[in-house]
């Protein structure tokens, strides 16, 4: 399956940027600006995004995950920094995890994967079936009502958590967040950190999108991590 994208960039170490759910290629590129000159930056539409196809509906993360190798190796990239935002730090994250002799370190921005906290898990058994559904499209969140034709690879991929997934992880790793994040609050951007031996972690101002309000600060952050 291939997997449109758009690059930026002459010389220097590659670096591979997925996007997170509901975005495509051009999330990122905020970031350009500060970073072609020393990196060649890849920007991917994962599978069913942007322009790459629909993947079908059993699609799973770790499906991505070995579209983003597959993807590498048909480009013959030679052990890239991969760069991942929410939906799209869930599937650098398995990719470092599982095949960590591709690429060179793995930074995570605002990166989803925890498992949902199921708060009135215990109380709906006590509710009818028929206020649930009605209920639900209220509960439900922004992501599940606009996925579209993509709701059957959301239901997939929302239910899956990488707890025991990011121990695994042995290469250099940063994690960055906004510290008014209200998406992925900010308390699991330190779960991660404490789950990834050895990996480093930023707090910065802003929200979900922290490489959008301040783009330049995250690309320092990113050039410092790949020069150290």
């Amino acid at each position: 399956m291939g997997m449109a994208f758009i690059d930026f960039g002459e010389k220097g170490r590659p670096v591979v940027f997925l996007h997170g759910w509901q975005q495509d290629k051009k999330s990122l590129t905020p970031l350009v600006p500060y970073l072609y000159k020393k990196y060649r930056l890849y920007f991917l539409d994962l599978p069913g995004f942007g322009k790459s196809a629909y993947p079908g509906d059993d699609f799973t993360s770790r499906d991505y995950a070995r579209e983003v190798v597959d993807w590498m190796a048909e480009k013959k990239l030679r052990k890239p920094f991969l760069v991942g935002h929410s939906f799209g730090g869930k599937v650098a994250s398995l990719v470092a995890a599982e095949q960590p002799k591709l690429i060179s370190g793995l930074i995570l921005i605002s990166s989803a994967g925890l498992p949902e906290k199921k708060l009135f898990y215990p109380v709906s058994r006590l509710v009818p079936q028929r206020v649930k559904k009605m209920a639900a499209p209220l509960l439900a969140s922004s992501d599940y009502k606009n996925a579209g034709k993509m709701l059957p690879v959301f239901k997939n991929v929302v239910k899956e958590d990488l707890l025991v997934v990011w121990p695994k992880i042995r290469i250099p790793t940063l994690v960055i967040w906004g510290e008014k994040d209200e998406e992925l609050p900010v308390d699991q951007a330190f779960t991660i950190h404490n789950l990834i031996k050895g990996s480093l972690l930023k707090i910065v101002e802003g929200g979900h999108f922290p490489f959008s309000q301040q783009p330049e600060l995250i690309a320092n952050l990113i050039a410092d991590f790949i020069e150290k």
